[in-house]
């Protein structure tokens, strides 16, 4: 399981409030997943950067273009759930989702990468209580993402739960 905010050691705390500060989020917009894919392509199937400076889970998304058809890979925040995990398209509070929030709308089905394993994942957005019981677990572990639904101007960021294809959920669009 994830290490709480509360649970992370003073060096992980400092790091994920500096993220979610305007000047940490500024920079880390930019530089973050180029760290974490890097780091992926020297040490394939190894947890992330940013898993390891900050004790946060990270897996790696890859979806389907909305526009080009092409694969596209992201190293995102993942919340670990009974059901699958948990995504918030907050892009550090931006305006603006993501690109890959558009992706998993026109492409549900994904591949996900957490823990060195791969699955065969299909999202769902999430709406109401499911889209609560994400954002609660989500804050659990990164405090910021209250700060990020401030800082996007009253957008929803955009709430999605990846469940693995086997498991045995019913399909939804």
């Amino acid at each position: 399981m994830a290490a709480t905010f509360d649970q992370a050691n003073m060096f992980q705390r400092g790091l994920r409030r500096f993220s979610a500060s305007a000047p940490g989020s500024w920079f880390f917009k930019r530089v973050l997943h180029h760290l974490d894919l890097l780091g992926h392509r020297v040490a394939p199937r190894r947890r992330a950067v940013s898993a390891v400076l900050a004790g946060i889970p990270v897996g790696l998304l890859t979806t389907t273009g909305a526009r080009s058809g092409e694969p596209r890979t992201v190293p995102l925040l993942a919340v670990p759930l009974d059901d699958g995990w948990g995504l918030i398209a907050s892009r550090f509070g931006s305006e603006r989702p993501p690109a890959w929030y558009f992706n998993l709308r026109a492409h549900p089905r994904a591949t996900f990468e957490v823990d060195g394993v791969t699955h065969a994942v299909r999202a769902v957005q999430l709406v109401g209580p499911d889209r609560e019981r994400v954002r609660s677990a989500a804050l659990a572990i990164y405090p910021g993402y209250a700060v990020y639904e401030e800082r996007a101007g009253g957008r929803d960021l955009g709430f999605f739960v990846l469940r693995p294809e086997d498991a045995g959920h019913p399909e939804h669009d």
